[in-house]
């Protein structure tokens, strides 16, 4: 089984803007038609070239005024279907179903989503935690005895703290006895070091693919990491390939898990 994830950012592409630190200004409030149909060409791409079981896709715009589409999820599957890839899925208001973040302007429409190919039935179940302002996590059995959490968690260190505490004890409620997968941006920027806990409580591993965000200027002093995008598993798992892609989609690089499943 192979498992791509992505945090795509909106398909808004990357430009160096002041190091890389701040997104285009004119692109992040209006949108950038270039950049997105450059963006949205690599990743229909990417996954035509690994066709993978699962796609983790962090950052996809449901419809707002800055996509040129109708929703970047629909469009993104009618275009895998043109190219004889079947996947379907659910996209999910990455901030809660209510509230105020959902009501400003375009900030209902910006989701996160799982997709997986068409011909498996598997259901999803999105889930919201208490703390931070994305807090969607959405839950996947991908397959009899495996099951798929997928995360963006906060920027905030105390937030992402409660977070990673609430989200094992997700785990522990929701595996029933199943193998865990969690994959998705961690925004582990103070290092992998903050999920020592969490692997502990959950008594699963890291598997680490590499630096997914390019360097910057003044990373030395302001970061302790740039492997945000990531994956933890059950041990009992046979890892086969956990990789860094060599794609930019947006600021993040696209990650591949592979798992040797007994048939």
């Amino acid at each position: 089984m192979k498992i791509l994830s992505c945090n795509a950012g909106y398909l808004l592409g990357y430009q160096n803007v002041l190091g890389g630190y701040v997104p285009p200004p004119i692109g992040a409030t209006l949108g950038d038609t270039a950049a997105e149909r450059q963006a949205f060409r690599r990743l229909v791409s990417l996954i035509e070239r690994e066709r993978p079981d699962i796609v983790s896709l962090i950052e996809l715009d449901r419809g707002s005024h800055r996509t040129i589409t109708e929703g970047q999820f629909q469009t993104l599957c009618d275009s895998l279907r043109r190219r004889g890839l079947s996947y379907g899925g659910e996209i999910a208001n990455k901030y809660g179903d209510s509230g105020l973040v959902q009501s400003l302007p375009f900030f209902g429409q910006l989701g996160n989503a799982v997709l997986s190919r068409a011909d498996r039935d598997r259901t999803i179940v999105p889930h919201y935690l208490s703390a931070g302002g994305k807090r969607l996590v959405l839950e996947m059995g991908v397959a009899a005895d495996v099951v798929l959490f997928m995360v963006h968690l906060s920027l905030g260190a105390r937030s992402r703290e409660r977070q990673l505490a609430e989200l094992a004890d997700l785990i522990h409620d929701r595996a029933d006895g199943r193998q865990v997968v969690v994959t998705g941006d961690f925004n582990t920027f103070a290092a992998t070091d903050e999920l020592r806990e969490f692997t502990a409580q959950t008594t699963l591993e890291l598997q680490m693919p590499g630096e997914t965000v390019p360097a910057r200027p003044f990373d030395d002093w302001l970061v302790s990491s740039r492997q945000l995008d990531l994956f933890c598993c059950s041990p009992s798992l046979d890892v086969a390939r956990c990789d860094v892609l060599d794609v930019q989609l947006s600021d993040h690089r696209p990650v591949v898990l592979e798992l040797e499943l007994d048939r």
